[in-house]
């Protein structure tokens, strides 16, 4: 058990630290993909590529939500990216941290693990099978129909609503720990 689930606090002096490697870690992974930014923009390695004429591409047509990519780089900079005089700069409103937000997930979630007919079973499989439709749909979008990303992103909204839902049950009776998703495959999705 981990002093996280025993009600040990959250933080540190070496949080912010450790935020930083751990977004810098889901960045490269991002980068790493391509996920998030068009394949010309996927050589971008640094932050400050942000920084300059480089546009911030945004997660969809008509949306002003940027891309996976430029939030993952506003959370290591600890700034949001914002566009004056045609350039992006990390020199938007700063990003609060407030380690009482922070969920405190159960490691390594397993739906099959929960008691079977329980509240927090039936939360775990909504969400595995929310995980599994999605995939399918992102499958299809792949694999040749294009015209069903909206439906995928639709399913992510609900998937993290889900999620979200899952995050507020206590992990046991007492726990300080709360359940998280387990993103297993759903058999009957």
């Amino acid at each position: 058990m981990t002093s996280t689930e025993q009600g040990g606090a959250v933080g540190g002096p070496d949080r912010r630290t450790a935020l930083q490697l751990a977004a810098t870690a889901a960045v490269s992974g991002v980068l790493a993909t391509g996920a998030g930014v068009p394949s010309s923009a996927s050589a971008v390695a640094e932050p400050s590529a942000a920084e300059g004429p480089t546009p911030a591409v945004q997660a969809g047509a008509g949306t002003d939500e940027l891309a996976h990519y430029y939030r993952f780089w506003e959370i290591v900079q600890g700034r949001r990216l914002v566009k004056t005089h045609g350039y992006w700069s990390f020199d938007g409103p700063e990003i609060p941290f407030d380690p009482r937000e922070v969920y405190r997930l159960i490691e390594n979630p397993d739906t099959q693990q929960l008691a079977e007919g329980s509240a927090a079973r039936e939360a775990s499989e909504r969400c595995d099978r929310a995980y599994t439709e999605m995939l399918r749909t992102l499958n299809r979008v792949f694999d040749g129909h294009p015209q069903e990303l909206l439906r995928a992103q639709q399913q992510m909204e609900g998937l993290g609503q889900q999620a979200r839902a899952l995050m507020r049950i206590p992990s046991a009776p007492g726990a300080k720990t709360v359940l998280a998703p387990a993103f297993q495959l759903a058999e009957d999705a």
